[in-house]
């Protein structure tokens, strides 16, 4: 797959704050040093675009400075910069070409087979995320709507029907009780010909899940379009995305860590090599995924949706107590479970002793800045990027937007009272995988029960009642580093009792045990 660098320059900006204020800058203040319509033209020309015309790395590459106008209006109170803004928002939106099936999307080479065509996900997901922000902006502002309605509707209705309708009516969408998840779209296009379909669930990628990064990115889409239209339906589906990412949290030490890619879908198993049809790890090598998954949970938060307080501290002391060296002036991070580091700085040492992880693979963490509204110390690590005047731009938005409240938990667009969905979560430092897919349990389809550990040793898979008691057990040997899974139709192993109702599946290994809930029928 392409490799694109321009991701962590994206991840790396503070994130825009979709709120109705107009931020003024003070006086003195450091002046934007480029004029509105000289950053969309710029924008529009990027030389990017000459070796990514098309698809998905069109997408990547138009979706970098995107904020800049949003950003840089409530900076100054200039509608020149929204101007601008729809001037580039058009500009994609001419990119767009129609499918086969009537749906217009940012279509090109597929990332991973160069035989074909598609348009993505994440794509459509990344740039309408963009043009929404925009929307939200005018939309909830009096003055501004009188201007910009009519341009923030349209694109409202592009959204809908060629982002959330689209995926739908595509059959990408798998849900799976209060879970759900989009897979890979198994029709195909040859370059150049956009009239008819080739359909192969066969080539790479075909019918499986999403990584997180992904899911989240289409999270964003629904949170906005919610916001904006006040849908249900828009907000269910962003609660079904993130919830699915919390289901897989990794939990123990007062900590979470979670995996770029989990199988989220009965499509994501090789029932041949009983192996899952992705990696399941932290990525080795691009730790900006899961700065940016921080952003998207912390945005999930503020809108009262699946994560709650100790969600978020838990996240801040996966950043604070597991990847950073605890150095204020020079600091230094590792992934979250503990892999990547170049050195043996402060508090690296004992994480390794503490969960024998290698060093492997050689990759820094970083500070996860979605982090900022909550954290004082995250706040004092952030402001070390502008020592010696530098970033003064950033440094005054942050400003204006970030220190404008005390580090605190305060949800800012949550309207009324916010219910969070219960979810228990148990320890096990070895088990890094355990979901059971479906997790409801039918008799005409058996479902996956599926782990991976760290460390090879005994293995224990019994079924709980919800209130704790063993019912019975369904697996008693060993586990290897490979992929365990075992085929379950909700019977006791005997095949004499038909459980049905909601239970749990407990993983026993190591030192602990993890819990996913089930429910047979």
């Amino acid at each position: 797959m392409t490799i694109r660098p321009q991701l962590f320059i994206f991840l790396f900006s503070l994130p825009v704050l979709l709120c109705t204020a107009i931020f003024v800058p003070a006086q003195n203040s450091p002046l934007v040093r480029i004029t509105p319509k000289a950053l969309s033209a710029g924008m529009i020309n990027n030389p990017a675009f000459t070796e990514n015309a098309k698809g998905e790395n069109f997408c990547w590459h138009a979706r970098v400075g995107m904020d800049q106008y949003v950003e840089n209006f409530q900076l100054t109170g200039d509608t020149a910069w929204l101007d601008a803004g729809i001037a580039y928002y058009d500009f994609l939106i001419s990119r767009m070409d129609t499918d086969p099936d009537g749906y217009s999307g940012w279509i090109g080479p597929y990332a991973y087979d160069e035989r074909y065509w598609q348009d993505a996900l994440v794509g459509d997901a990344i740039l309408m995320t963009g043009i929404l922000d925009f929307c939200v902006l005018v939309l909830e502002n009096d003055s501004l709507k009188k201007i910009y309605a009519g341009k923030a509707n349209s694109y409202v209705e592009i959204a809908e029907k060629d982002f959330a309708e689209k995926w739908d009516k595509r059959g990408t969408w798998y849900e799976d009780g209060s879970y759900g998840a989009y897979t890979g779209f198994s029709k195909f296009l040859k370059p150049g010909n956009l009239k008819e379909w080739i359909y192969n669930p066969a080539a790479n990628r075909a019918g499986v899940s999403h990584p997180f990064n992904k899911q989240l990115d289409a999270g964003q889409v629904y949170l906005r379009l919610y916001r904006i239209t006040g849908s249900t339906a828009y907000r269910n589906r962003a609660e079904r995305i993130f919830f699915t990412l919390k289901s897989h949290f990794q939990y123990f030490d007062d900590h979470y860590c979670w995996n770029y890619f989990d199988p989220l879908t009965p499509g994501d198993i090789d029932a041949e090599k009983k192996d899952t049809r992705h990696g399941v790890w932290v990525h080795p090598w691009r730790s900006g995924y899961q700065a940016g998954d921080v952003e998207k949970i912390t945005e999930a938060y503020h809108y009262g949706i699946v994560f709650s307080e100790q969600d978020i501290q838990r996240i801040i002391n996966t950043n604070l107590n597991v990847m950073w060296n605890k150095d204020k002036e020079n600091p230094k991070f590792i992934n979250s479970n503990g892999l990547g580091a170049d050195n043996d700085t402060t508090g690296i040492a004992a994480f390794k002793q503490a969960y024998g992880h290698s060093a492997a693979s050689k990759n820094a963490g970083e500070l996860w800045t979605g982090l900022l509204d909550f954290d004082q110390t995250i706040r004092d690590l952030y402001e070390l990027r502008f020592r010696g005047g530098k970033h003064a731009i950033e440094r005054l938005r942050y400003e204006n937007t970030v220190l404008k409240n005390p580090p605190g938990f305060k949800r800012k667009y949550a309207k009324g009272k916010v219910t969070i969905p219960e979810m228990h979560f148990t320890e096990s430092k070895e088990l890094y995988l355990a979901t059971v897919l479906p997790h409801i349990i039918t008799k005409k389809e058996r479902s996956v029960i599926i782990c991976k550990s760290w460390i090879p040793g005994k293995l224990q898979v019994d079924l709980y009642s919800v209130t704790g008691k063993k019912i019975t057990n369904l697996y008693t040997g060993t586990t290897g580093e490979e992929t365990f899974m075992i085929r379950w139709d909700g019977k006791d192993p005997l095949g004499k009792v038909n459980y049905t109702g909601d239970y749990k599946i407990r993983w026993t290994t190591g030192s602990g045990y993890r819990e996913f809930p089930v429910t047979i029928l």
